[in-house]
């Protein structure tokens, strides 16, 4: 038997997460980055960029499932927006991740 993998009519998507694509708080660093995007979670605000195929230059560690991310993959950098250190700080604790684990990580932390 067939399995059908599209949601069913009335089904509620994943509960605590939306997707808010603001402008960033730096215009001038951002201002030509389409991939950019903020978006706020069950954990909190995070700014979220999509890295192409291209500019995937070196292998790097996934977070959510401590496998390797390819040169060459595609996949989401992402650090918190809402860190109590401030932005600068954060941005150097930014992690790499495959795009499914960014989308599927744990919503039960929270």
């Amino acid at each position: 038997m067939a399995r059908k993998n599209r949601p069913r009519r009335g089904q509620n998507p994943k509960r605590g997460r939306r997707r808010q694509v603001s402008p960033p708080r730096d215009l001038a660093a951002t201002a030509f980055d389409t991939n950019y995007s903020h978006e706020m979670a069950f954990d909190g605000g995070w700014h979220v960029r999509q890295i192409p195929v291209w500019r995937a230059v070196k292998d790097y560690t996934c977070p959510g499932c401590v496998g390797v991310i390819p040169q060459g993959q595609a996949h989401v950098v992402a650090w918190r927006s809402d860190w109590i250190m401030g932005d600068e700080d954060a941005g150097s604790l930014r992690r790499h991740w495959h795009s499914a684990c960014w989308r599927n990580r744990r919503q039960d932390l929270g």
